[in-house]
């Protein structure tokens, strides 16, 4: 962990130790989550100072590195302020009273600069497809005033395959692969089932977007950059569970290094699981079998973030989200895990193109080799009449949607219609927007509900349901239109009903940045009856310092994992405690509904079967768990329910048709002779 890392999280234990809660601003008022948005750029100007001299180590950004390490030295500076400041340009020459920098750090972190008017720092730079050039500012964030530029760094290739990511698309023979170059022509993808044998190709089809179609700033105003081209090749006639290798890029520029991928389980009971030029080889693993006898392993979160490692940023909140990339990664690379699940608010890029760059520089070597699933949060999506949901939500910083849908194809329903599902093993995946319609009679709510209606539990025994913003909430915001309460309550008047009746299993929701998890609930009261038997072993074993930052109800205090058999009601569980600084808004005394609420950093682990559906809750610090419980179904449970759903059906139709002939609906004919006697 960084020593920035320790510090914070320190802080935060003594916060919460004290007690001490926060409220979020109104709606009108956007909230700062991203550190470019503390430049005031209306108010920079230039200022040009000839005695300072700003120095680079190489003014060249090699193809084929994933990032460079740069050192920018500088002198020349009189009356040196701890104000001053770095910062990257990008596009090289851009205006910057228009165009934001794409990171920063403060010049006064060589203690150099205020004693003696010089220094030296390193910064580690991504490809941004633009040449870029380094800045120093006087007059701080509120006013800048630009004295001196850096040489030019050029970049050697501004076509080389960035960002490489991978999705599902419903149907498991299949993988969509995407990454991004700056103006390719001829995108391809390659691949095959040893390392650098690529006896098959697809071409990508490309999109991208302009600063006309965002819906507000900063995204079309001082956020925005070139994006790039986004690339998407369909990568057909895969077999469930083999492991591909493949390479992506076009014959003119290179091809990105190798990834490998493993393609997804297939459907069915019986399969069992477990330079310039194109880039290097990946793989990846075929989806899994879908079926009751296969185990799968995912890997979920919410409201990740993204963090810069060489210092950068020093105001971001979101540091800790390179601690949970990290251990996410190790997982995929060293337990197997098969796929991440991200329930939104993804990058908090709010409108500023460089930082989509950056989040997805730090995604991909996981989302290179898993897929990679997301849904809309109000980072992403929420902008005054733009068809969210909400009145005046100003949170995505003008993306209203664009990017995220742009960047990561998802097998959606269409344009600004973010929700599908997906079967994974034996597990069928439901995934909706909660920033756009939701009520009965809306588009998405007769999709979700017919959805649901559909799955084959023999077949995908266990449902999970996934969006962003929760249907229970342990928090003291009650704000209308927007508050988590208000929300809650919209939520469940839609939704609870169904997800009952159609045995939805678990909800993964984030939003408030906090770990929570209810009982097996229905109209706000448990459905089963409390045990503390001890589940089967875990990979992790509980840690006590979790203990300092727990808020338990009173059904819960310690004691052994949860084991929760054939519940009759969901489990919903809050997860946006994946890196964005946390919500110290919870409600201290929650109704008795609440098992467990933390306030840490970390990210869900699920291992599921036919009949067991493990859930492990982990610290970003050191994978100790957080929370432990394991929900259960007796063997041959799906074939029964969908017995039970026909016999239903049946008497239904029996029932609809007897009121066609007059007959009161459940009663027979001979029943009615007799009461008339």
């Amino acid at each position: 962990m960084q020593p920035k890392m320790a510090w914070m999280q320190t802080l935060l234990l003594l916060v919460c130790a004290l007690g001490i809660s926060c409220m979020r601003v109104s709606a009108s008022q956007q909230e700062t989550h991203n550190p470019l948005e503390r430049i005031k750029l209306y108010a920079a100007s230039h200022a040009p100072e000839s005695s300072i001299v700003l120095r680079l180590n190489s003014t060249v950004l090699e193809a084929g590195h994933s990032h460079q390490w740069f050192e920018l030295s500088w002198s020349g500076v009189q009356q040196p302020s701890y104000a001053d400041w770095l910062g990257l340009i990008v596009p090289a020459g851009a205006d910057i009273t228009k165009t934001a920098p794409a990171k920063y750090q403060i010049a006064a972190m060589d203690k150099n600069h205020v004693k003696r008017g010089e220094g030296r720092l390193k910064f580690r730079l991504i490809n941004y497809r633009s040449d870029m050039q380094f800045a120093l500012f006087r007059g701080g964030m509120m006013a800048p005033q630009l004295a001196a530029l850096s040489p030019i760094i050029r970049v050697q290739n501004p076509n080389e395959p960035l960002q490489r990511h991978l999705a599902l698309t419903g149907d498991n023979t299949q993988m969509m692969v995407q990454w991004v170059t700056k103006n390719s022509s001829n995108p391809t993808v390659k691949w095959g089932t040893s390392p650098g044998a690529y006896n098959h190709s697809a071409a990508a089809v490309s999109s991208t977007y302009s600063r006309q179609e965002l819906c507000g700033p900063p995204a079309n105003d001082a956020g925005f950059v070139d994006p790039g081209l986004f690339h998407a090749a369909l990568v057909e006639g895969l077999t469930p569970g083999q492991r591909y290798y493949y390479v992506v890029g076009d014959e003119e520029w290179g091809f990105s290094p190798e990834a490998s991928f493993v393609a997804a389980p297939p459907v069915g009971p019986q399969t069992r699981v477990k330079e310039w030029g194109f880039s290097p080889e990946a793989s990846f693993v075929a989806a899994p079998p879908v079926g009751p006898q296969t185990r799968v392993k995912v890997l979920a979160v919410a409201d990740l973030g993204q963090g810069e490692v060489d210092g950068s940023m020093e105001q971001s909140e979101m540091l800790v989200s390179l601690n949970t990339t990290a251990r996410m990664l190790q997982d995929i690379q060293q337990h197997d895990f098969q796929l991440l699940v991200h329930n939104g608010d993804i990058s908090y890029a709010r409108g500023y193109v460089t930082q989509w760059d950056n989040f997805m520089h730090q995604m991909e070597p996981l989302v290179s080799s898993v897929p990679y699933m997301t849904t809309h949060g109000n980072h992403e999506r929420d902008w005054p009449n733009s068809g969210d949901r909400f009145i005046e939500a100003y949170d995505s910083g003008g993306e209203c949607g664009i990017p995220l849908e742009r960047r990561m194809v998802m097998p959606q329903a269409g344009r600004d219609k973010p929700w599908y599902s997906f079967d994974f093993g034996p597990i069928h995946f439901t995934q909706y927007s909660t920033e756009h319609p939701f009520h009965p009679g809306s588009e998405q709510h007769a999709w979700l509900l017919a959805d649901l209606a559909a799955v084959d539990r023999s077949v995908t025994p266990w449902v999970i349901v996934g969006g962003h913003r929760p249907i229970y909430i342990a928090s003291t915001f009650n704000m209308p239109d927007q508050g988590d309460q208000p929300v809650a309550i919209a939520l469940r008047a839609a939704f609870e009903e169904a997800f009952v009746e159609h045995r939805v299993d678990l909800t993964l929701h984030g939003h408030h940045h906090s770990y929570q998890r209810t009982c097996p609930v229905n109209d706000n009261r448990c459905q089963d009856t409390p045990q503390q038997e001890p589940a089967p072993s875990h990979s992790s074993s509980s840690s006590s310092w979790h203990d300092a930052r727990s808020f338990s109800s009173r059904r819960r205090q310690g004691g052994p994992p949860r084991v929760i058999h054939d519940a009759p009601a969901p489990v919903h569980l809050v997860i946006g405690h994946a890196g964005a600084d946390l919500s110290l808004n919870v409600d201290l005394n929650p109704p008795d509904i609440w098992e467990v609420i933390k306030l840490w950093w970390g990210y869900l682990r699920i291992e599921a079967s036919a009949t067991e559906l493990k859930c492990e809750v982990v610290s970003d610090m050191d994978s100790s768990l957080m929370d432990a419980f394991v929900l259960t179904k007796p063997q041959g449970w799906g074939a029964a329910q969908m017995q039970q759903r026909s016999a239903k059906q049946q008497q239904q139709q029996q029932q609809q048709r007897h009121a066609g002939e007059g007959v009161p609906g459940g009663v027979q004919a001979g029943d009615v002779r007799v009461a008339e006697q």
